[in-house]
């Protein structure tokens, strides 16, 4: 749920811990004698814990010991809260999450939802802060809230600039501490749950999970998925969520992780002041201005007197999830809905790995299982059935193909995911079921290996590289495994992980008998009228080994891919007990060549990872009714073959070196975005190179990506809030490319061949230089002057892309598509043409005035008061020819135009007079933050960078956008939200 410095040379940190350096530091004799000295006395060991950084602390909050680790310490409160505390000096951001152990295999099935229920009144509010009074004070932080619950555990996110790291101590302190449950609140707190519920069923991937999980287990409560008990839901009383509250948000059962720009002694003296008073019982059931009193029960007689009675002992203790019994056959189910495309999820379940050596073993065995088999374009499947290498007559049976391994609340689960058409189904399973026999037959060689290990790293820096995904890392590390190290540490046992031990756990593990298969269709798909013998008899014909155990000398080696010599590790450094290395980004530098491209590089050696975007302008913006499409199979395609490689091995080739591709194919530019490690950047930026500069559009390969962006087309479709976008945008801008969908036309697509993509690559790519923009771990210009001024050749150059102003047009006409969901996605969108954003600042008038608007009435009216939706989102887009400022927001089918109604009145309301004092510094507040935030990722950030570029702005105008927008007035916002809300131009998708 969303509420949504320069230095040349490392710093080195010394932290000002006296006690700490006191307990290493020994006295020296002066000079003796050559005999040998007398033994010294050993010193008394003294408690490895820091002097105290704030005065006032509570006894809760006393500190009783500490682990530390590099950067990152443990402590633990005398109230038995555990505190994990990483510091990150790379961006001036710090995150905070609260995670109690307590999720939806905690309740009963009669209680189902009423973990989310307890998380719905915390967000209601506290005494001080009820309702969309706590928006307001995360936008003023500058801040984004996040939350969720899940299966085994209910998690709270704040991220926000570092200078509001009291403040969001402070209002965490308020919300776990002291939640009002106000008795009024319950009634629509409870209709937002199963709104929430619903809304989570028709999202096609999340539902073909919890399909899975509801087949495959019998007793574990993972069988209901999300599902919630609406009769409970309906007459649940307040006392019922205080007791699911006092049994589960007690300190013990709770840990708090700051990640961040932080020194952590100064960091745990706020929790410590804050949360020190965190204890058993302590929620108050009444609002109260003073500090929360013990829990006490307020009843009413019938004079409507008030008689306070003491607080109950907790009654009716949540059972613990039950045991599943072990699984002999194959499970099987079959269930329609108003889908496009299949979805076969199949399923093997493990123990429960403990975290002790063996256990952590075997879960890392696991998850290089789950790389090798379904990790990335190079894995066994995705190369198997994405890419036809495991059929017969080498076509294509999926559309897409992943799997992974999931630690479970009293299992382990590995999934695996076909998306595929469904005609093609029953193809699909039989050569899923052949190529797992296969796997389970063979003994990976080390090109596997080494694909699988590197992706796996590359996974872990993605974990770590936004500041509030380590913060929940960390989290669950310490709440499910008992120790924070964990995360950190399990790239080593990664590597240690074996080919043999792989083996082995996959004929152990991905047998037949432990199976469980998941077919979720369109309901006008054919009829299936399988039980889960005849199913298992099925896969015996396509796979005749299925049904039966790996005998040792079934076993063989597989077919050797080829190995990558990898580049030597970059920016390594030890960090002492009581010194932090923290690596400082350097500004951005300009080194574009006079007849080359533009080049910037921001070195950034926080992490050994570097990300490459090469942007052209054009694309999408120049395509129209006979060439929808053509950008996004362009760029498709020439990721599968050039003049030199094939489409397996460049795949391989790039996960080798930890690298990912992304396509860019936004409104008015396009390209790639190379991330990868950064030891192994300088070869995968000549791959990507090559890519752009050499590709041979192979008519085979087209098919199959041709074939795949239909498919992805009729995907978008299936997402309720892409889909409501999307369609908003066609009613705003009728016949121009900015009314055209992102994936293009079907019946366009379905006639580019190999010959128009040539003509396309030589009309958008080799008639310009593109923008070049590198983010993170690399040395200056080496590698813009090494490759890319030397590789990048260009004869005659387009100087002008001719763009296509929209025209006169009149008003929006309102597109609708009829699904048959349990929710209404909607998107109203107002046209914001150059004339209504002329100034230099109104762009950053329009940002502010979208997140005032998100984080203050909007939220107030629609969720808390009438509980129309769960959640608003409020944007402003800007684009080169026209933009779009817009809400969206869903709904049950019932309230589809009282929400609509009530959205277009509070925009015309609000932009008709100006913010007060405390909306303008919520909006300017959170449209600083949320910049900032988003910038933590260097493949964002480059692309932002690209942005200013192609917009007609300096690039270092990203690092001064806070001063921008420091200069906008309260009179700049009011004139840009009067010329953009106009009743009459509303466009509604």
């Amino acid at each position: 749920m969303s509420r949504r410095t320069t230095q040349s040379a490392s710093i080195i940190a010394l932290i000002s811990l006296i006690s700490l350096i006191t307990l290493n530091s020994f006295a020296q004799s002066g000079r003796g004698r050559p005999t040998a000295p007398p033994p010294q006395p050993k010193p008394t060991p003294r408690p490895n814990v820091p002097v105290t950084t704030v005065l006032g602390i509570p006894e809760g909050g006393k500190l009783v010991k500490q682990d530390l680790d590099g950067s990152t310490s443990r402590y633990l409160l005398q109230n038995k809260l555990n505190v994990v505390i990483r510091e990150r000096h790379s961006s001036p951001l710090v995150s905070v999450n609260v995670t109690v152990k307590a999720g939806s295999v905690n309740e009963s099935d009669e209680k189902a939802g009423m973990s989310q229920l307890t998380r719905q009144m915390i967000l209601r509010g506290t005494a001080k802060r009820p309702g969309a009074a706590i928006d307001k004070d995360v936008a003023r932080l500058g801040g984004i809230l996040t939350s969720q619950v899940s299966y085994d555990h209910t998690s709270f996110n704040i991220i926000a600039p570092v200078e509001s790291y009291q403040g969001v101590v402070e209002l965490f302190s308020d919300l776990i501490l002291r939640p009002a449950f106000n008795a009024s609140d319950l009634k629509k707190a409870a209709q937002l749950v199963v709104l929430e519920s619903r809304r989570e069923q028709d999202r096609v991937a999340s539902a073909a999970t919890e399909k899975l999980y509801a087949t495959a287990f019998t007793a574990n409560r993972l069988k209901r998925g999300s599902s919630v008990s609406e009769s409970m839901l309906a007459s649940v009383t307040r006392e019922q969520v205080q007791s699911y509250y006092q049994n589960f948000y007690q300190p013990e059962n709770t840990v708090i992780t700051v990640v961040g720009d932080v020194f952590s002694i100064q960091a745990l003296g706020q929790v410590q002041l804050r949360f020190g008073e965190f204890k058993k019982s302590a929620a108050p059931t009444k609002p109260a201005a003073q500090p929360a009193p013990a829990l006490r029960t307020v009843t009413r007689n019938s004079a409507s007197t008030e008689t306070t009675t003491p607080p109950p002992a907790v009654q009716d203790p949540f059972s613990p999830n039950p045991d599943e019994p072990a699984q002999d056959m194959l499970r099987y189910a079959n269930s329609r809905a108003d889908i496009s495309q299949s979805f076969v999820t199949i399923g093997y379940r493990t123990p429960v790995f403990k975290p002790d050596k063996e256990g952590l073993k075997e879960r890392a065995t696991m998850q290089m299982l789950a790389a090798v088999l379904g990790l990335g374009n190079s894995s066994r499947l995705w190369q198997g059935l994405r890419e036809g290498l495991a059929s017969r007559d080498k076509s294509s049976v999926a559309i897409e193909t992943s799997a992974n391994y999931l630690a479970l609340p009293g299992a382990g689960m590995l999934v695996v995911h076909l998306r595929v058409d469904p005609d093609r189904i029953d193809r699909a399973e039989a050569e899923y079921f052949r190529e797992i026999e296969r796997f389970r037959r063979e003994l990976i060689g080390n090109g596997e290996l080494q694909r699988a290990r590197t992706m796996l790293e590359k996974r872990y820096y993605d974990a770590a590289s936004r500041f509030e995904e380590e913060a929940q890392a960390l989290a669950i590390s310490q709440a499910q495994l008992g120790d924070f190290r964990l995360f950190d540490s399990n790239l080593a046992r990664l590597r240690a992980v074996t080919a043999q031990e792989i083996q082995q756990a996959a004929a152990k593990y991905l047998a037949l008998a432990n199976s469980t298969v998941i077919e979720y269709e369109p309901r006008n798909a054919q009829a299936r009228t399988f039980t889960p013998e005849k199913f298992a008899e099925l896969i015996v014909t396509f796979a005749a080994g299925a049904a039966q155990p790996v005998r040792p000398e079934e076993v063989k080696p597989a077919v050797a891919l080829k190995t990558f010599t990898q580049g030597a590790e970059r920016g390594t450094v030890s960090e002492g007990q009581n010194v932090i290395v923290a690596s400082v980004p350097l500004p951005l530098k300009d080194y574009s060549v006079l007849r080359g491209p533009r080049a910037y590089v921001r070195e950034d050696k926080s992490q050994p990872r570097l990300s490459v975007s090469v942007i052209f302008q054009g694309g999408r913006l120049i395509e129209d009714q006979t060439t929808s499409g053509m950008t996004e199979l362009m760029l498709r395609a020439m990721l599968k073959s050039t003049t030199t490689r094939k489409a397996d091995l460049i795949a391989l080739e790039l996960e080798s070196y930890g690298g990912e591709i992304r396509l860019v194919n936004e409104a008015d530019f396009f390209g790639y975005t190379l991330d990868v490690l950064s030891r192994n950047a300088e070869n995968a930026v000549k791959l990507l190179l090559e890519i752009i500069e050499k590709p041979f559009f192979d008519k085979e390969e087209l098919v199959k990506e041709r074939a795949a962006l239909l498919a992805r087309q009729l995907q978008r479709r299936d997402d309720e809030d892409v889909r409501a976008n999307e369609l908003m945008w066609l009613s705003l801008y009728p016949g121009h490319p900015y009314g055209l969908p992102r994936f293009g036309l079907a019946e366009v697509v379905k006639t580019i061949n190999e010959e128009k993509l040539e003509a396309w690559h030589a009309r958008t790519i080799q008639k310009q230089f593109p923008l070049v923009v590198l983010v993170g771990d690399t040395d200056g210009s080496a590698l813009v002057s090494r490759i890319f001024s030397e590789g990048l050749k260009r004869g005659d150059l387009d100087k002008t892309i001719k763009v296509g102003l929209p025209t006169t047009m009149g008003p929006p006409e309102e597109k609708t598509e009829r699904r048959n969901n349990q929710q209404t996605a909607q998107a109203i969108g107002f046209r914001v043409l150059s004339q209504s954003i002329s100034g230099p600042n109104d762009s950053y008038a329009a940002e502010m005035f979208s997140l005032l608007t998100a984080s203050g009435r909007m939220l107030e009216e629609m969720r808390d008061k009438q509980g129309l939706t769960n959640d608003v989102t409020v944007g402003y887009e800007q684009r080169l020819a026209a933009g779009a400022f817009f809400v969206q927001f869903a709904s049950s089918p019932e309230n589809e135009q009282r929400a609509r109604e009530v959205a277009q009145a509070l925009l015309q309301q609000m932009a008709s007079v100006p913010p007060s004092d405390e909306e303008f510094e919520q909006g300017r507040n959170a449209a600083i933050g949320r910049y900032a935030i988003e910038l933590q990722s260097h493949p964002e950030r480059s692309l932002e960078y690209a942005r200013a570029v192609i917009y007609g702005r300096k690039p270092s105008d990203v690092e001064t956008q806070p001063d921008s927008i420091r200069a906008v007035k309260k009179a700049d916002i009011k004139r840009v939200a009067e010329s953009v809300i106009k009743a009459n131009q509303v466009g509604r998708g």
